[in-house]
């Protein structure tokens, strides 16, 4: 394969390994004596399941009691008067918080999926290189993808959010490179002497000799460029993310694909803290309380000036001689 690209090659910025869960260094999918599975085949290991629910969930109950409530009353909150408005408005505010809560603890979790338990706290940007994306980026020489062709296509999304051009190689058993260093250096010398660009990410896996059944090896190489947006803790977000879905029943391809756009959405945005949502209730709590003090100032000038209004027109209607006998009555009865 020649060259991709043009510009300057030279050593990568960075390589690194990963034995698909990273544990003990050696750790692969299953472990030690446990069922091993290529990614894609169909016949993973159980990552959910259905568990039967207890004795009696989900029967349909024999009998069910309703609360009914009288007409401007919910839950012993009367809707009618100046203290049954504000006792409603305060149910509000604490419905409101709570779902701010549950949205703002939602949206901290990474909202991509549960695979990710890596948070992204650094702000990255697109990189702008005006290097076009590379449509053949699969080298399949162990014949897992079902189509590379429209894989490398669906990648493309990766390379728009982030500006890194993927490249993926699932390269066949080869006796003579046998450590995780001899692999990892495979995949930085196999960029410098393929890639001019400095923007490619290049992940490479490695087949073990029974390729189907034993998980092998995955080394990736960086450009000079790429590092600044796949760092260390991008890279822990797109192995969790690979880890996760290796594991499940998708199909090759379908591993790949959602492995990188689910990195790719997680890198690209902060994640929200704990802290973050707190602040959010926070605010919204005083801007709703606010607005209820503005509504009950608002309804209490209303009231006053209703009562001024309706005391003015019973003045104006009274006869001037009924006017003159109260004034009467309330001087001697004082």
């Amino acid at each position: 394969m020649g060259r991709a690209g043009a510009g300057g090659g030279g050593h990568r910025s960075s390589g690194g390994g990963h034995s698909v869960h990273r544990s003990g260094g050696g750790h692969r999918i299953g472990g030690s004596g446990g069922s091993h599975s290529r990614a894609g085949s169909g016949s993973r290991m159980s990552s959910g399941g259905y568990t039967p629910p207890p004795s009696g969930y989900g029967m349909p109950r024999r009998y069910r009691h309703y609360r009914h409530y009288g007409y401007g009353g919910y839950g012993g909150v009367s809707y009618g008067g100046g203290g049954g408005l504000a006792a409603t408005i305060i149910v509000l505010i604490v419905w409101i918080a709570i779902i701010a809560i549950v949205l703002g603890a939602i949206r901290g979790s990474g909202s991509t999926n549960s695979y990710n338990s890596v948070k992204s706290t650094i702000v990255r940007e697109k990189l702008e290189t005006g290097n076009a994306y590379i449509n053949d980026c699969i080298i399949d020489e162990i014949g897992w993808f079902n189509n590379p062709t429209k894989t490398s296509a669906q990648l493309k999304s990766f390379w728009e959010e982030t500006g890194v051009q993927p490249f993926i190689i699932l390269k066949a058993y080869d006796p003579a490179i046998k450590t995780e260093e001899q692999k990892k250096q495979w995949a930085i010398d196999y960029y410098d002497t393929h890639f001019d660009t400095e923007n490619i990410f290049l992940y490479v896996y490695f087949a073990e000799q029974d390729t189907d059944n034993d998980v092998g090896f995955m080394a990736y190489a960086n450009g000079y460029q790429t590092s600044a947006v796949m760092d260390a803790e991008a890279m822990e977000i797109f192995w969790n993310y690979l880890d996760g879905y290796w594991t499940s029943d998708m199909a090759t391809d379908d591993v790949f694909i959602n492995t990188f756009q689910s990195t790719a959405k997680a890198i690209m945005h902060v994640s929200a803290t704990g802290t973050d949502v707190i602040l959010w209730c926070i605010i919204l709590v005083v801007v709703i309380v606010i607005v209820v003090a503005i509504v009950l100032v608002v309804k209490m000038l209303h009231k006053r000036a209703k009562e001024k209004a309706e005391e003015d027109a019973r003045i104006l209607n009274t006869p001037v001689g009924d006017i003159t006998t109260d004034h009467l009555e309330d001087k001697y009865l004082k």
